[in-house]
């Protein structure tokens, strides 16, 4: 009898253990954003299993919204749940079946998303970067850095790329005209100044495409971005690396973005630089007008040039390889969350 209750005992403890332990490796809803009228966003504090976290019936939100589809992000910790429309500023509560999580959520009028890499931003993927290192005896100027932790810009030529693909994310937030488009900044990590005054940083607009390096400060293959072209030898800068000064180009007209020149004459935006270890903000009403453009266009995002101006030591940047993603470049984007077209009639 002793011995079939301690046989009883150490039973009930291994499976107290093993519930304990399964509890605790439930994956731990810690927001849930609604990023638009039709979409809304969970994200968890682990990995989750796309079987359950794709299953659109176990998602509640009350009263009267109906979750049509879930997908689960690449990241594994994000849901997108597509819903039928939110009402702005009303509340609603969120649950998921046989949990106890719930959540109050309201929609605002206007909303604000990062996009980047890794799980610091709301939307991860899609962002290239890369150096175009070009040094002064020209021996080494198509090495293209594109794995590279860091991204460089210095006074021999080198400038770098940035760019973030925007086109899933507007179409899950609903962001169909430009005009929802508030504002958007870039922020790009200082990790090195080499001068202790400050410099200044020029952003244009790039307006073909072009494809970061796979290697680490190596010579450019034929289809990779190069200090004479973009793509490979019969796509040509209009003046390497990468000067569009042709003339009638000057950014003012719509037909400037269009893709028939390679770098916007204009500048989007200068900006000094002279504090090392914090995030440097590049905003400006032209790069809100870019990213409106992109809502528009958005098969001519080809993202930004940075090249160094009035300047005569390197700035170097960190890049999406950063091992620390909070020091990656993010852009932002402050947004209505209705369209004019979406707009819900009173009930």
């Amino acid at each position: 009898m002793k011995n079939f209750i301690a046989f009883s005992c150490i039973l009930f403890l291994l499976c107290f253990l093993s519930s304990s332990q399964q509890a605790e490796e439930t994956p731990k809803l810690l927001k849930v954003i609604p990023l638009s009228q039709t979409a809304i966003q969970l994200q968890y504090d682990s990995e989750l299993e796309a079987e359950s976290a794709e299953d659109a019936s176990i998602y509640q939100i009350t009263p009267d919204i109906k979750v049509d589809f879930a997908l689960l992000d690449d990241r594994l910790n994000r849901v997108m749940l597509f819903t039928s429309p939110l009402e702005i500023g009303k509340t609603y509560q969120f649950s998921i079946k046989n949990t106890k999580a719930t959540n109050d959520i309201t929609l605002p009028e206007e909303n604000e998303i990062t996009f980047g890499s890794g799980n610091a931003v709301t939307f991860s993927g899609g962002l290239q970067d890369t150096s175009l290192i070009v040094n002064k005896d020209r021996k080494t100027r198509n090495n293209n850095s594109g794995a590279e932790s860091t991204l460089l810009c210095n006074p021999t030529g080198t400038v770098c790329f940035v760019a973030f693909d925007l086109f899933d994310a507007f179409e899950d937030m609903g962001i169909r005209e430009p005009k929802q488009v508030l504002d958007a900044t870039i922020s790009l990590h200082v990790e090195k100044s080499e001068l202790d005054s400050a410099q200044t940083v020029v952003l244009r607009r790039v307006l073909l495409p072009w494809k970061e390096g796979r290697g680490k400060s190596e010579r450019a293959q034929e289809d990779e971005l190069t200090y004479n072209s973009p793509l490979h030898r019969n796509l040509p800068w209009n003046k390497p690396p990468a000067q569009a000064m042709l003339a009638g180009i000057d950014g003012d007209s719509e037909n400037d973005y269009n893709g028939s020149e390679d770098v916007a004459h204009r500048i989007d935006g200068s900006f000094e630089i002279q504090e090392t270890g914090k995030r440097n903000i590049f905003k400006s009403d032209l790069i809100t007008d870019a990213v409106q453009f992109w809502v528009k266009n958005p098969d001519y995002n080809y993202g930004y040039l940075f090249a160094l101006r009035d300047g005569s030591a390197p700035i170097t940047f960190s890049s999406k390889e950063a091992a620390d993603e909070n020091m990656r470049p993010i852009l932002t984007i402050r947004y209505k969350t209705q369209s004019e077209g979406d707009t819900i009639p009173p009930q």
